[in-house]
């Protein structure tokens, strides 16, 4: 092809990709967005390992470190140019890599890959350590990046800064391979001795690629917390470093269009599997075997002789098929269907919650729905993601929903960091968030969420008068996760011990993630408390029973807390959850005599005869059965709007589950349970419902 041609798809490329965010849908602008930051870091990667052959499966902690810096300067120096913030980034991150680089010198092969594995681990510790910072678990909000007068980036804006961003980087690259560097970098990749008798000086190259390769990432790092606009540590796992290594070697190693092709593909295949997040990494780990053994020099290699006319017509056709995609009027409402959806865990801490509220508690009341005929002749469609209880895959999840598969409302997500990740983001869409699995006071009073549970201030409110006024204990401790679930609660008993003039004996938290809480409970005992609350998910909660067993601490009463308080989780601590008690929010699924349990029974039975009734998917029915009545009530003009009319009017709803209910200007669907004791592995009710008004 001669240099005019080349030149002329070059510009016609450049015209396809400029014109991209007005023509296509919104999620796939967010989506191109993500793109073009996995491209800067796959182009980084493949210079320190195509290049210099030194295998890095740390670049997950170089992002995080250029996340977090790019976050800090935008919170703390807002006024700070866009461009300096993403230089910032980069020259953090390659500091680091430096002093990271220089100790691994010595280290080559499976040496070098364990310790970019270890240093992956010691940066996500760093970031919940420097919690006061990070805001740790709980995950960081990114301000709106600026440009000066011109006022915050919406998502077109992002997606130039992130293509102009990797489009300067890709071109670094391709003019860096060119240099002596370059080629000192493909000696060493070729032989280590080769290169040192030729008289390159090995190590100084080994540690310029890794503070290059480091540059490249922090850069991307701040080019993904502009993008995502939410950080949590859990994003930066092990699994997002084998993502990285799988584009490089999908797409070449040592080819910077490779790194291009690579980035892209698995961005786009990711995303394709965000409903499958148990199997992706089976998925990709069979892709990178794949690659090894049937094509090592990757895609670049294999089509090598592609025409650049063939790309730029790919690029083209998409341009065209975005262009080509219908709006909706109301979004997620037609003539014959109602379409809503939510991120939420089917894999991860909370995997069994997660599927039972969904596919066997929501679902299962619109299957009973649309086989009567539908809601005001609408047939009610959902449509879910997994976040694994991550919340930056919660905010990615989200929006896709909304922006690529256009739901009405999200319904029952679950968790309280992946629902407080997106709350912005939903509110500022306006669209409504019904009946969320957690308990957090924040989501009170706004206009387009209303609660799932009992707030934990109101359940903190009932346990402590009760266990007080009614148990006459006097002496508490707390066992909680460390985040913003945990702290809820925690704040909460604070206040409500206050109340009755007492504090906490003590308070040991968990990170999130950690089984480990024997040094908790050592605490915790010698702190000898008449009862102990557990905050926790199901995993530490367990443990923290075994453990409490194991050490004969009987004098203390466990009281689960939230979501914790179920047969199911309690039952991982076996017999050791025997006498736990705990406010339960849901009577007893399998042998409750009220008509609307007997109803859910009877539906499960008929539909889904293999699962057994369970607490999580009754509140999952329990909510669609609240969000069906809300649009039976808003009528055949349904919009958002109408919808949430309709829900603030609901007066002495009998759902036949729970007291009938009324729902206020605070937007909250319960304020009551009861008090429950674990015998012989089922709860047994000791009071009747209690009430926190």
């Amino acid at each position: 092809m001669s240099p005019r041609a080349r030149r002329g798809l070059l510009a016609a490329l450049a015209v396809g990709l400029a014109a991209w965010p007005w023509v296509a849908p919104r999620y796939f602008v967010f989506l191109a967005s993500l793109v073009f930051v996995n491209v800067v870091v796959a182009l980084g990667l493949n210079l320190l390992s195509g290049y210099t052959n030194q295998l890095s499966f740390g670049h997950a902690g170089f992002l995080a470190i250029g996340a977090y810096t790019a976050a800090l300067v935008a919170i703390y120096a807002p006024r700070v140019p866009v461009v300096v913030t993403l230089l910032a980034a980069g020259v953090v991150t390659a500091l680091v890599g430096l002093a990271f680089g220089v100790p691994c010198l010595r280290l080559g092969g499976l040496y070098l890959t364990m310790a970019t594995l270890a240093f992956g681990f010691v940066i996500v510790e760093a970031i919940l350590s420097l919690d006061a910072l990070t805001h740790g678990a709980d995950g960081l909000r990114v301000p709106a990046v600026r440009l000066g007068a011109f006022g915050t980036f919406g998502d077109t804006g992002r997606y130039y800064l992130t293509a102009v961003t990797a489009t300067l980087m890709v071109a670094a690259a391709v003019n860096l391979v060119r240099t002596r560097t370059g080629r000192a970098f493909l000696a060493i990749r070729e032989s280590e001795i080769a290169a040192q008798a030729s008289g390159v000086p090995v190590a100084a190259y080994k540690t310029i690629a890794f503070g290059l390769s480091a540059f490249y990432t922090g850069v991307a790092g701040g080019l993904f917390a502009f993008v995502v606009g939410f950080l949590s540590p859990d994003a930066f796992d092990v699994f997002l470093s084998v993502d990285f290594v799988v584009m490089i070697i999908l797409g070449g190693l040592g080819s910077v269009p490779g790194s291009v092709v690579g980035a892209v593909i698995v961005t786009v295949l990711h995303d394709s599997l965000a409903a499958f997040q148990n199997y992706r990494p089976l998925i990709f780990g069979v892709i990178l075997i794949a690659c090894m053994r049937f094509m090592p020099g990757g895609i670049a290699a294999a089509t090598r002789r592609m025409s650049m006319r063939l790309v730029v017509s790919l690029v083209l056709a998409l341009v065209t098929l975005a262009a080509a995609l219908p709006a909706g009027a109301e979004q997620g409402v037609t003539d014959t269907e109602i379409v809503i959806g939510c991120s939420n865990s089917f894999s991860g801490p909370l995997a069994y919650t997660g599927e039972q509220a969904t596919r066997y508690g929501v679902d299962l009341y619109l299957k009973v729905v649309n086989d009567a005929g539908g809601v005001n002749g609408r047939k009610v469609r959902s449509v879910y993601y997994d976040d694994a209880y991550k919340p930056q895959e919660a905010v990615a999840n989200t929006r896709k929903l909304l922006e690529q598969d256009r739901i009405f409302a999200v319904i029952a997500p679950q968790g309280t960091p992946p629902v407080m990740a997106t709350l912005e983001y939903l509110d500022e869409n306006r669209v409504p968030l019904l009946f969320p699995f957690q308990g957090s006071p924040v989501i009170r009073g706004r206009k387009y969420v209303f609660s799932g549970m009992t707030l934990y201030d109101r359940q903190s409110k009932m346990m402590i008068d009760y266990l007080v006024g009614h148990r006459k204990f006097k002496t508490f401790g707390v066992l909680y996760q460390d985040d913003d679930y945990g702290k809820a609660f925690l704040t909460a008993y604070e206040k409500d011990l206050a109340r009755h003039n007492l504090k906490l004996a003590a308070a040991e938290a968990v990170k999130r993630g950690v089984t480990d809480v024997s040094a908790q409970i050592a605490k915790l005992r010698a702190a000898a408390p008449q009862v102990t609350f557990l905050v926790l998910t199901p995993g530490p909660g367990a443990q923290a029973l075994k453990e409490r067993q194991k050490t004969g601490w009987t004098d203390t009463v466990m009281v689960s807390s939230g979501p914790l308080t179920d047969e199911k989780y309690l039952g991982l601590a076996g017999d050791a959850a025997e006498g736990v008690e705990g406010l339960s929010l849901w009577p007893d699924p399998l042998i409750s005599d009220l008509p609307g349990v007997k109803a859910y029974r009877a539906a499960m039975q008929k539909y889904f005869d293999k699962n057994e009734p369970n607490r999580y998917s009754l509140s999952g029915y329990f909510a669609a059965m609240l969000f069906v009545e809300g649009v039976k009530r808003a009528g055949r003009t349904l919009t958002r709007e109408t919808l949430i009319g309709a829900l603030e009017n609901v007066r002495n709803f009998d759902s036949g589950i729970l007291p009938p209910l009324s729902i206020g200007p605070d937007h909250e669907t319960q304020k009551q349970g009861f008090w429950v004791r674990v015998e012989q592995g089922r709860f047994k009710p000791l009071t009747d419902w209690l009430k926190s008004d």
